[in-house]
């Protein structure tokens, strides 16, 4: 246990680094599962500056999670066989799950410690909470890190900066640092040019272009806008492939088609969706229900899931509707809430059930 709080403690050091202060002092710890976490002060003048948590792994790599004054949040690295050079750039890709790839710099803060600063936006940090497993590539190696507790830790530590502010005042928070040219890979390895995997279109641009005008539809019917249209290819993993998909940090929208022979039921459809929901809910509580309703002449099969932990809540609901030329059209909406205990809150506007139906109705031709 003393090995694991020195661990930390000379971690936290070093990642306060980046505030541009070498001296630092612990105010607080405290341990959630398996992670150890500490709170930490300016030494010159006594302000609050971070919360740090690490979990060891049985690679022999650590994995950080730091969280400063303003709730940007960075995650670190270290190894004790890592060689790195001190200050280097190294350019990583990462992802959670079955999430799209992402592209971030770590920069070496010690020669067994690298830093990333990670997106200020509610969606990485949501699949951060809720998520399996945290992949990280830097060109020459893969690595793999459970993410065991991570929505307890990431409220946890939200309660550290909010306790410690409140004791200690705020020192400045850590905002973002341009990159340099990179210099290696973790541990001191080569990176190798590599790039995010390559995802096929949708197979049909016709029913791509049906589904797009029908998303337009219903985003004018139901009053939505701010929402941004997302390539194939460029989207969470798990949303390749459909016919068009917008969204923003806390609400996502898309649009199918199914023509006629491609599924055998509403009914399995629904299963289908309802069941990947329920699969994708690890670590909370999850409820469902369905039910098929009229709305302006058009029935409506739809559903509704919930998945909720802690401070965060995924909203999803599902309509799937007849389609004139025949098929179905499948229409989702998936709502993020995070709490201000996860960091900066996130909340969409409201959307309620009955403007979203009949916004349904109308999209579909």
């Amino acid at each position: 246990m003393m090995r694991v709080v020195h661990s930390l403690v000379a971690a936290g050091f070093l990642l306060l680094g980046s505030f541009g202060s070498g001296q630092a002092a612990v105010v607080d710890s405290f341990r959630i599962g398996s992670w150890n976490g500490s709170a930490f002060t300016d030494d010159q003048t006594g302000a609050f500056t971070t919360c740090v948590a690490s979990a060891n792994y049985r690679s022999g790599i650590t994995l950080y999670v730091q969280v400063d004054t303003t709730y940007n949040w960075a995650i670190g690295f270290s190894a004790p066989h890592w060689n790195m050079k001190v200050g280097a750039d190294i350019p990583l890709q990462y992802r959670i799950d079955r999430g799209a790839w992402q592209s971030g710099v770590a920069k070496a803060t010690s020669k067994d410690l690298a830093r990333m600063q990670m997106p200020q936006g509610g969606y990485i940090i949501t699949r951060f909470r809720r998520g399996r497993t945290l992949y990280v590539r830097d060109g020459t190696y893969d690595y793999q890190f459970r993410l065991t507790g991570t929505s307890r830790l990431m409220a946890r530590l939200a309660k550290c900066v909010e306790r410690n502010i409140a004791r200690h005042g705020a020192a400045p928070g850590t905002g973002t640092t341009a990159a340099a040219s990179p210099q290696g890979g973790l541990g001191n390895s080569a990176p190798a040019n590599e790039s995010t995997p390559a995802t096929s279109a949708a197979a049909d641009p016709q029913l791509a272009i049906e589904a797009t005008q029908a998303l337009f539809n219903l985003m004018g019917s139901a009053g939505i806008s701010g929402l941004k249209l997302i390539p194939d290819g460029q989207r969470e993993e798990d949303l390749n492939g459909l016919y068009a998909v917008a969204a923003d940090d806390a609400r996502t929208l898309v649009a199918h088609i199914f023509p006629v022979g491609s599924y055998q039921s509403e009914e399995e459809l629904m299963a289908i969706v309802v069941a990947d929901s329920q699969k994708a809910c690890t670590e909370g509580r999850f409820s469902s229900s369905s039910e098929r309703i009229n709305e302006n002449g058009k029935a409506i099969y739809t559903s509704y899931a919930n998945c909720e932990a802690d401070d965060f809540q995924l909203i999803e609901r599902v309509a799937i509707v007849p389609r004139k030329a025949g098929g179905v059209f499948i229409y989702g909406v998936a709502d993020t809430y995070v709490g201000e205990g996860g960091g900066a809150p996130v909340s969409p506007p409201e959307l309620t059930d009955e403007d979203l139906y009949s916004a349904v109705a109308s999209a579909a031709q």
